[in-house]
């Protein structure tokens, strides 16, 4: 396994659930939930085994610049920072990033992670890095299911079908967040709790998008082309990246895509999507 993966790590949302401590101005991604560090920093040290990840990108916003910019040295990593210049959704950020890694690497794997997420169990979550690999390489988009502890009603699920290689599953399909009673019904099924976070080849995801909406591939695309360098960030530019459609990548990509498929993991995994998340996995006393 020579290809090593770049993380892309998506730093640019609100995080406005856990007002008021996360609100826009200080998004949750930046704060001390769960020890002394954030779940923006604790993203970055999940993936940086020199021997599986490269040196990662973050995509975040002006507003946001500057705590990234912060947090990254008092955890000793370094990041390419690019800045969107408007919000446009999942769908042009994930984009963006995956052509700046192409622009890096004509064949990049890129692992797209959220910096809002807690993962309470680094090295499963490697091993499933490392059990998607070759099937991203060999051109899936690679989404990671979590092993469901509970019958969740705030996420999104995925049913597993044929087997790809090894743990890896084709996506039958993905389910929209149900009601508790479709859940457990989903958990006894075998279904998988939507993470958020995949992992593919660059130019396919590209390639994936362009068939949905090739204008805002070629704008996003430009963007990256004509971007400028600011004191160590890199700022797309703004008239090409806002003649984007605005658009989740899960819509634009993976519910039609042919291509997708899941490697199941189970990590300690939560997108604290709640006070109620943060207090139920907070170590408490007594």
């Amino acid at each position: 396994m020579d290809r090593r993966i770049i993380p892309l790590i998506m730093c640019g949302g609100a995080g406005t659930r856990l007002w008021p401590a996360s609100r826009e101005v200080h998004p949750k991604q930046f704060l001390s939930l769960f020890g002394a560090r954030s779940t923006f920093q604790e993203t970055l040290l999940r993936v940086s085994d020199a021997g599986l990840f490269e040196r990662p990108i973050v995509i975040t916003n002006e507003a946001y610049r500057f705590m990234v910019l912060e947090q990254l040295p008092e955890i000793g990593r370094e990041a390419d920072v690019l800045l969107e210049p408007m919000r446009r959704d999942s769908g042009p950020a994930i984009a963006a990033g995956a052509a700046f890694a192409q622009s890096r690497d004509s064949e990049a794997i890129v692992l797209a992670l959220a910096a809002d997420h807690l993962v309470r169990d680094t090295p499963a979550f490697v091993a499933a890095c490392r059990g998607g690999l070759a099937a991203a390489e060999a051109g899936r988009i690679v989404t990671f299911g979590v092993k469901p502890e509970r019958p969740a009603t705030e996420y999104g699920y995925i049913n597993p079908g044929a087997v790809v290689a090894g743990e890896v599953r084709a996506v039958a399909k993905f389910v929209e967040k149900p009601d508790a009673a479709t859940a457990a019904g989903y958990i006894d099924a075998g279904y998988l709790w939507n993470s958020g976070n995949f992992m593919f080849r660059a130019g396919v995801l590209l390639d994936e998008y362009r068939n949905v909406d090739a204008d805002s591939v070629a704008s996003v695309e430009q963007s990256v082309a004509s971007a400028t360098r600011d004191l160590g960030f890199v700022k797309l530019d703004a008239a090409a990246f806002g003649a984007t459609n605005a658009i989740s990548i899960d819509y634009a990509v993976m519910e039609k895509t042919a291509h997708a498929a899941v490697v199941p993991v189970a990590c300690g995994w939560s997108d604290i999507g709640s006070w109620r998340q943060v207090w139920e996995l907070s170590d408490k006393d007594g």
